[in-house]
């Protein structure tokens, strides 16, 4: 029975998927009254802008829409996958992290997260003013995309180990990140609400990924500082 209800619920996450690219995506094109050239409809056809674009990506009209999606999270899923196989002890503490300890110690994971996209994104505005605009801004906003990212596997993993121990399967780290890379994804394709989703999710891993020290376990501390002379 419980096999049956994860089944299910990989079910409603593809619709939560498909369903975006044939309720709020554009006509996918229209011809000009001259008959001339073929062009995409922007502002006509569809939704507004903010709300057909999702964390993942512009929704797509039609089945070409749900090709791409599907694209996505494949694309998602082998990314995430390289990450594990490369990074196999941290994935494991970050995702020990967020699913472990009281609401306490993950509205703390929460506030660290936000936090540190509040300090970056300071930062970068702050670097307007210095010569090191370009640079600054790359280094930054690359250096929380990647620690977003890992906390996004991590939670992904704790998510589908969730389900996994649930449905009392046998353990198996790669359905475990397909299922919840899956229910993230879904997530985050969902209109509007989808951008505050994954800004919960994007924040909350990088919080538990700066609480475990880039995932090493180890406390961030200056003891280990030297100086010569």
């Amino acid at each position: 029975m419980r096999t049956v209800l994860v089944g299910l619920l990989v079910v409603v996450c593809l619709a939560v998927i498909a369903i975006p690219a044939f309720v709020v995506a554009p006509t996918a094109i229209q011809p000009r009254p001259d008959g001339e050239v073929l062009q995409r409809s922007i502002s006509r056809g569809g939704a507004p802008i903010w709300v057909r674009l999702s964390p993942f990506g512009v929704h797509v009209a039609g089945w070409q829409g749900v090709l791409a999606a599907a694209a996505s999270w494949v694309y998602l899923y082998l990314m995430s996958a390289l990450l594990l196989v490369l990074f196999p002890r941290r994935m494991r503490l970050v995702t020990q992290t967020v699913g472990s300890g009281g609401w306490r110690v993950q509205l703390r994971l929460l506030l660290i997260g936000l936090l540190a996209t509040l300090a970056s994104g300071l930062l970068v505005l702050l670097a307007r003013f210095a010569s090191v605009w370009f640079v600054l801004v790359i280094i930054l906003s690359g250096a929380v995309f990647v620690l977003s990212f890992l906390g996004l596997i991590g939670i992904g993993l704790m998510v589908g180990g969730a389900v996994r121990r649930w449905a009392k399967l046998a353990p198996a780290p790669w359905i475990e990140l397909a299922l919840g890379s899956l229910v993230l994804f879904a997530l985050g394709r969902i209109p509007v609400a989808g951008w505050l989703c994954f800004a919960i999710v994007a924040a909350w891993g990088l919080g538990a990924v700066l609480a475990t020290h880039l995932g090493s376990g180890e406390a961030w501390s200056l003891q280990d500082w030297r100086t010569e002379g």
